[in-house]
Order: structure tokens, then C-alpha cells, then sequence
């Protein structure tokens, strides 16, 4: 039997009207508030990053390749394909897939009501996962169709704008300089949502050779190729491979003048913004650990100076200094215990909550999304509890030397 435990649980038990109760409930609630907090923290910024960074890869794959002169502009410039070019990318062991497409910018008329769209046309090559995913109505354009069907998927925002819905009929003008504007109808066939309302209202999906015929292009013709990985945080890495892959391709490719960008470097505030994220979920874990060891290294010099009587008769008895501080240190381990188990109860039951129900929404126009993402790993949530179990055990062993201080004929005077 482990009489410094036993003693710990006994001494625990008796506490419930001695004048140090207060201050333990008041650790036990801290330690519960501390780690709800910190999960919930850890749940946002977890969902912040995969939810953004999931709909950018969807959006715009992890890396894009497109000429040079069209990086950093709304619109790619438009470019040849190179079936050499691909089929050299996809051996790449990093690539899932990599597939070209047409991306031009279109004004939209329904009745009285106009809206600019990025007009992204794919081809039956193209991976639709993602975007099958995220439809709410309707499905798909057909794009392995043997005609061209003219169809489109559009967001539930650009639907709600237009006032349209699936089935209806939208016009579609194209602006080239130089050139006579191009118009051409389509029906709505899908209505999509991603949450990232800001992405949605600029993006509606449409067949590739429908985007190149509206746009005056050859069959050949396409904005760039977008390419996906196994790994998102490979992109870096393929994209020097890619960039290497472009410098030896002859002049007369299609792609020679091209440069394999990363979604990083075409969306660089978004990102950066995420890096601010995560400075602030790191000062609030901190400020909560910091509130959680304080509280309780207060709790324990209370344990102890309330026990100051137990601890002398514990002394005369021949128990050890050592012996007697493991004795206060498993009533702090106790202590956490009880507040942590609170704590993930807390914190995990609202974390559940807004994963399920969404509750608490958001301002798509500041945070980009219209609800707080939240994502629970089970890899994070055992680091936060065993690093919190740690650094608690570590701080107490400074006033649990308190006990060395106490000498058996001045505690006497002190109740067990």
C-alpha cells in the first residue's frame, strides 16, 4: 500500500470544513476554467487553420502554375498547354493529381441584378471531390458530356444575389480589351457553399470548353494548371521541382515563360493572418497556465500551512521530509485531477456543441468564414493535459519544501 498516497486521500477528505476548503475549491475551479479555455483556444485556431486552409487548396489548389505575366493579377494570363509538361508533374511523388483549366472574369445579368464572377472552367480530368462536397443543391456541371452544355455551378451567395435558383437561366458578358464584348446564356445546374463567403461570391464552375468558347480562346488554350498534393505542407518543395521542371523545357512550350506558385504566395495577407492567429492562441495559453500554476501554488502552501499540526505528528513519528511533501504533492495531483476532469468536460462539450450546431457565427466579410471552425485532434488534447499535469507537479515541489521548515515541537499547538 502507498501510505503517502493513502494519506494524501485521507487528508483530502477531511478538508471539507477546515479553513483552507475555500482556497482548494477555488484552485479546482481555476484548474477547470484554465484547461476549458486552453481547448477551446486550441479547437478555434485548429479550425481556423484547417477550415481556411482546406477551402484555399479546394479553391485553388496547393500549387497553381500560370505564366508570370498573370501572377498577382485577378485574371491568369492565358497560356498553351503542355501534355509533356503534365505528364513529367504527375511523376513527381508528391503530386496527387494536376489538371489544367480556364479561368476568365465575366459580368452576370438576371433580371435587374449584375454581379462579377471568376468563371473557372475544368475539364472531365479535373478532380471534383472537393466542390461535390460543398453543394447544397443541384450538382455538377457536365463536363464529360459530348456537346457542350453550357451549365454552371455558382455559390449560394452569387444565387441569393442574382435571386436565382436551379433551373433558371443567367446571362453572361465578357469584356476583352480590344476586342467586341461576348455574350452567351447558361443554366444553373448546382448551388454551392463553402462557408468563406468573401471566396464564394467571385467563383462559379462551368465546363472548360464552354469558359475557352465564351472567351475567344483555342482548344488548347488554358489559364494554367492546378496542382494538388498528399501533403499540403509539400507545396514548397514542388514548386521548386516544377520551377526546375519549367527551366529545361524547350522555347516553343507553352509553359517555358510560367511559375509554379504556392497558395502562400498568391494569397499572402490570408496567411499572414493565420501567423497572427497563432501568436494570440499562444499568449492565451500561456496567460491561462500561468493563472492555473499560480492558483495552484497558493492552494498548496495552504495545504500545507493547514496541516502544519499532521505534518509535526507525522515528523515525531519518524516519517521523512521526503515522504511527507510526496504526501501534498499527490493531494495536488488529486486536486488537478478532479479540476481537469471538469475542465475537458467543459471544454469538450462546447466544442461538440459548435461543431454540431454552430451556434456562435461570424462576419464573413472580416473573418472570412460565417461560423467559428472548430477541429478537436486527439494528439493535441493529451499534449495539453500531460504538459498541464507536469508543469502543475513541478511548481508544487517549491512549496511543498515548506514541510523541511516545520519542526515537531512548534506544531503542537496546531490541530491534525
Amino acid at each position: 500500500m502507498n501510505l503517502e498516497y493513502m494519506l494524501a486521500r485521507r487528508s483530502q477528505s477531511g478538508a471539507g470544513a477546515s479553513r483552507g476548503a475555500i482556497m482548494m475549491r477555488i484552485a479546482t475551479v481555476t484548474v477547470a476554467l484554465g484547461l476549458a479555455v486552453m481547448i477551446l483556444t486550441l479547437a478555434v485556431f485548429v479550425g481556423f487553420r484547417r477550415e481556411i486552409t482546406s477551402d484555399f487548396r479546394g479553391f485553388a489548389a496547393d500549387v497553381a502554375v500560370i505564366d508570370l505575366a498573370g501572377f498577382g493579377r485577378s485574371e491568369a494570363q492565358v497560356m498553351d498547354a503542355d501534355t509533356l509538361f503534365a505528364q513529367q508533374v504527375t511523376e513527381l511523388k508528391q503530386v496527387a493529381y494536376i489538371a489544367p483549366h480556364a479561368s476568365v472574369g465575366a459580368m452576370v445579368k438576371s433580371g435587374d441584378n449584375v454581379v462579377g464572377l471568376q468563371l473557372k472552367g475544368v475539364g472531365e480530368d479535373y478532380p471534383m471531390q472537393w466542390w461535390v462536397s460543398h453543394i447544397k443543391q443541384g450538382s455538377l456541371p457536365d463536363v464529360a458530356a459530348e456537346a457542350r452544355t453550357k451549365q454552371l455551378l455558382i455559390s449560394q451567395a452569387t444565387a441569393l444575389s442574382l435571386a436565382v435558383e436551379v433551373g433558371d437561366k443567367i446571362e453572361l458578358l465578357y469584356l476583352d480589351s480590344g476586342a467586341r464584348p461576348r455574350r452567351d446564356s447558361f443554366r444553373i445546374v448546382g448551388i454551392y457553399s463553402t462557408g468563406m463567403e468573401e471566396m464564394d461570391r467571385g467563383v462559379a464552375v462551368a465546363d472548360i470548353r464552354d469558359v475557352r468558347r465564351l472567351a475567344g480562346w483555342s482548344e488548347n488554350q488554358i489559364s494554367g494548371y492546378d496542382v494538388m498534393l498528399h501533403h499540403a505542407d509539400d507545396a514548397p518543395q514542388v514548386a521548386e521541382d516544377i520551377e526546375s521542371l519549367i527551366m529545361e523545357l524547350p522555347e516553343e512550350s507553352g509553359v517555358v515563360s510560367a511559375i509554379a506558385a504556392t497558395t502562400q504566395m498568391r494569397y499572402p495577407v490570408v496567411f499572414d493572418w493565420l501567423k497572427a492567429h497563432t501568436i494570440i492562441a499562444q499568449t492565451v495559453i500561456i496567460i491561462m497556465m500561468v493563472v492555473l500554476l499560480f492558483n495552484m501554488a497558493a492552494a498548496m502552501l495552504i495545504m500545507v500551512f493547514d496541516r502544519i499540526g499532521m505534518i509535526g505528528a507525522l515528523k515525531a513519528q519518524g516519517m521523512r521530509n521526503s515522504a511527507i511533501r510526496k504526501v501534498f504533492l499527490y493531494r495536488a495531483a488529486l486536486l488537478f485531477a478532479k479540476g481537469a476532469a471538469w475542465g475537458n468536460a467543459i471544454g469538450m462539450t462546447l466544442v461538440a456543441v459548435q461543431a454540431l450546431w454552430h451556434p456562435i457565427k461570424l462576419d464573413p466579410e472580416g473573418y472570412m468564414l460565417s461560423y467559428l471552425p472548430v477541429s478537436w485532434e486527439l494528439w493535441w488534447w493529451i499534449v495539453l493535459n500531460v504538459a498541464a499535469l507536469l508543469a502543475t507537479v513541478a511548481v508544487m515541489v517549491l512549496p511543498s519544501a515548506m514541510v523541511a521548515r516545520i519542526k515537531p515541537e512548534q506544531s503542537l499547538k496546531y490541530k491534525l
